[in-house]
């Protein structure tokens, strides 16, 4: 698992559409706060399986995407095939620098080795007056999906989340760009039963082993302040995003 602390954590399901599809409630709020329409210029970074770029490319933007997994390159190819999109790392974009009126990243920066290196290529390759706006699961005190982690003793979750650092809002802090908006939008997570939750965590390698027994139930048990009256699950979250212009 490539998560350095709570906030890094990947949610259930978090592989391929289903990761991108979590944040499909912030999709809307950021492209109307980047200024995304018919015409942009957009670097996607971690695109996954292009999910997002398909949302962008239906509202006329000219869509390029990056990801490390070759396997996200291929989905996102079939997903937009007017796109470009590279295998590659964040850290070292293979673009000239002013080629983009837009970056966008949807829960990838954080998991970057650098993500102050991230901040600057992304910098680099965006145009002044250019755009690039992030987004990431917020504060994970603010998450009940986080809290229920740290209630399942997950490797690398804090029992007390309000204090674990986040070196990405530190990076983007950091940036030479001026701050145009940020803002939380919400952002549930919600599984069909106890299977469903099991599954869906192995699945995203957050609580290993879930085929023991005592393991499973363990599970179970601190999912209980979110189970509802049918046998379901809701975790209310809460996504931060921030939408940067480059004025140099």
């Amino acid at each position: 698992m490539r998560a350095r602390s709570a906030v890094g954590h990947q949610p259930p399901e978090a592989t391929g559409g289903a990761r991108m599809s979590m944040f499909r409630p912030a999709w809307q709020t950021v492209v109307d706060a980047a200024g995304i329409d018919e015409g942009t210029s957009l670097l996607d970074l971690g695109c996954g399986d292009g999910a997002f770029c398909a949302f962008a490319a239906d509202r006329g933007a000219m869509v390029h995407g990056i990801d490390a997994e070759p396997d996200s390159i291929a989905q996102a190819m079939d997903a937009v095939p007017d796109g470009e999109f590279r295998l590659g790392m964040m850290e070292m974009l293979p673009w000239h620098d002013a080629s983009f009126e837009v970056v966008t990243a949807f829960n990838a920066m954080q998991y970057a080795l650098d993500p102050e290196r991230v901040m600057a290529e992304a910098s680099r390759v965006v145009r002044i007056g250019g755009r690039l706006a992030v987004c990431k699961w917020g504060p994970p005190a603010e998450n009940q999906f986080f809290a229920f982690l740290a209630a399942v003793g997950a490797n690398g979750v804090s029992a007390r989340p309000q204090l674990v650092d986040d070196p990405l809002a530190d990076a983007i802090g950091a940036a030479h760009l001026e701050l145009l908006v940020t803002g939380e939008v919400p952002a549930a997570i919600e599984l069909s039963g106890d299977a469903a939750l099991e599954e869906s965590l192995s699945r995203a390698g957050i609580v290993p082993e879930l085929g023991v027994a005592t393991e499973a139930e363990t599970v179970i048990a601190a999912a209980a302040p979110y189970r509802q009256t049918d046998g379901s699950y809701r975790f209310d979250n809460r996504l931060r995003f921030w939408v940067l212009r480059r004025s140099w």
